[in-house]
């Protein structure tokens, strides 16, 4: 058994993963809880894998939001912005076990490649949507760029229903969801929330819902003109509530592109694909 922490800008969730990478939820902190902008948030990670890890347990896999070189933190938000901080044997000098660490974007990635079978073989992207947003390339192996590829959360957009421009990050996410349905109605709530009131047809929300479907549209295009993936796998919370907006966001996306870049577009069978993406890339990637 391996034991697995994905660490989110809401929540850090544990995973058992079993030979076959089948993971068992072990439960989730909120990320609140830790001192987040700092150092020391890597010391409470510390003292929380520490106590939560089950016994018997000699193989760690971390998965974290962030720029990443090897297990190293190149920057990360949680951690208060360019680090450089040693993460990976920081956590195996503290814990006094083998620990694997790697973002969670590149690690879903691996995840999709390596365990979902109509994606083996073939150049897949996956678009991480949770509170963040960001995409992971995988063509025989993970494509990394020199630190962070993929990481698309500060492209700015203009959202023409807004008269502005935004970021993907505040536009097409869990967090950009929550500010735009503030921004309209002075309310702040959370995605699945607001999901939840545009099925009510509240008006607020179906036009946050419709902005965000948008733009998530255009989002896609990109990616299929950029990486000319055979497949897009989306995966992150915000899949639960697909139902709400794939079919009309693959519309905006393949209305702006001709035959040859039009690809297939899905959502994710996996479950903590991060996890799994850590643990896969110690051995595969």
């Amino acid at each position: 058994m391996d034991f697995c922490v994905d660490i989110g800008g809401t929540k850090i969730q544990y995973c058992l993963l079993d030979a076959a990478l089948s993971p068992t939820p072990q439960g989730a902190t909120p990320t609140a809880l830790l001192r987040r902008g700092t150092k020391a948030f890597a010391t409470d990670l510390a003292t929380l894998i520490d106590a939560v890890c089950p016994p018997g347990i000699d193989r760690i896999g971390v998965s974290l939001n962030g720029i990443l070189k090897g297990g190293h933190v190149v920057y990360s938000s949680l951690m208060g912005g360019m680090v450089d901080f040693p993460l990976q044997d920081y956590f195996r000098q503290r814990l006094g076990r083998d620990v694997y660490v790697d973002d969670d974007l590149h690690a879903m990635g691996i995840a999709e490649a390596h365990l979902v079978p109509e994606c083996r073989n073939k150049p897949v992207a996956l678009l991480n949507i949770g509170t963040g947003i960001g995409v992971g390339f995988f063509d025989g192996t993970i494509i990394r760029g020199q630190y962070a590829a993929g990481l698309i959360s500060e492209q700015n957009v203009y959202v023409e229903e807004l008269g502005q421009y935004r970021s993907l990050d505040r536009t097409v996410c869990g967090r950009g969801m929550r500010e735009i349905y503030e921004q309209l109605c002075g309310e702040r709530v959370e995605a699945v929330t607001i999901f939840a009131r545009a099925r009510q047809n509240e008006a607020t929300a179906r036009k946050t819902v419709d902005i965000f479907t948008h733009y998530l549209g255009e989002t896609l295009q990109m990616i299929s003109r950029f990486y000319h993936p055979a497949r897009i796998s989306i995966n992150g919370s915000i899949k639960r509530a697909a139902a709400d907006y794939l079919d009309a966001a693959v519309q905006y996306c393949n209305a702006g592109l001709s035959e040859p870049f039009r690809t297939e577009i899905v959502v994710s069978p996996l479950d903590h694909a991060a996890e799994r993406g850590v643990i896969l890339g110690s051995t595969k990637a």
